[in-house]
């Protein structure tokens, strides 16, 4: 038995892509079981993904989901969907300017996040959270969003959280794309899947943005339990006490974890709250 089990869980921090939603987009039932359980037995929730918080809260409310939300990789955290915002992180303007210069000059196609904005330097593709109809339009109450050259010169005068670059088959590869951002100070790189890169502050992540939360919560490190599936989840996989990587996760957080639960399609978020929330107790 893993000795994180001598603590009891107290907050559950999940990633959502490859993670908590499964690979047609949905929560599975078994997972929204648990997470209601956990909830009503006393145990904290939280998503903590890339994506922007009011994405992240349509998502959760569709679901029947209540609980914090940190978001943009640990950039944004807040007490509820929509509610209470106790952190967030911009890009300095001169990094935002020198990333947007690098990725002009390189051609990459990108979508750039500031506060209540999602900007996108191509029409196409459209960012994710428009691809489902009806949560575009109880969103798009929220979010402004604006497309092409000109509107990513004119986002560069607001604070931005997040760069979100994509692999286009005619670009450069991504670690070619990686090793020139990183050129760049006061930023860091990583990712929430194989064709794509994150950019953000160098003093965001999600490792950072839970233990804002918990320290928000009153919940000590040893009792927080992490689940996620890529790189840009490592940080919080190794700053909670106990680890866990799903089982389609990427080899790097498979290597980091403290344990291994199921797929995203075999609801391996439930099947980890079962395992270290509620040993050996039958649902």
């Amino acid at each position: 038995m893993l000795d994180i089990m001598r603590h009891s869980i107290r907050l559950i921090s999940a990633d959502l892509d490859g993670t908590l939603l499964n690979s047609v987009g949905e929560i599975g039932d078994y997972d929204i079981q648990m997470i209601r359980k956990a909830q009503a037995a006393g145990i904290l929730f939280a998503i903590n993904t890339g994506r922007f918080p009011e994405n992240v809260a349509q998502i959760a409310l569709d679901a029947g989901i209540h609980c914090p939300v940190i978001s943009l990789n640990g950039a944004v955290v807040e007490l509820a969907p929509n509610a209470e915002r106790i952190h967030e992180d911009f890009l300095a303007t001169t990094a935002s300017r020198a990333v947007f210069e690098l990725l002009e000059r390189l051609g990459e196609g990108y979508y750039m996040f500031g506060r209540g904005t999602v900007t996108s330097r191509r029409d196409w593709p459209r960012h994710i959270s428009e691809r489902n109809a009806r949560q575009f339009s109880r969103i798009r109450e929220r979010v402004h969003y604006t497309y092409g050259l000109e509107a990513c010169k004119a986002a560069l005068s607001q604070p931005q959280h997040k760069f979100f670059v994509y692999r286009s088959e005619e670009g450069l590869p991504l670690s070619d794309i990686a090793l020139q951002l990183n050129t760049i100070p006061g930023i860091q790189v990583t990712q929430s899947g194989e064709r794509n890169l994150e950019v953000m502050s160098a003093s965001a992540d999600k490792g950072h943005g839970l233990m804002l939360l918990a320290r928000a919560l009153h919940v000590d490190r040893a009792q927080v339990m992490a689940l996620g599936d890529q790189h840009n989840d490592l940080s919080m996989i190794r700053w909670a006490g106990l680890g866990v990587a799903m089982g389609n996760a990427a080899p790097e957080v498979l290597e980091a974890a403290d344990a291994v639960t199921d797929s995203h399609d075999a609801h391996g978020v439930g099947m980890a709250i079962q395992r270290f929330c509620f040993p050996g107790e039958l649902l």
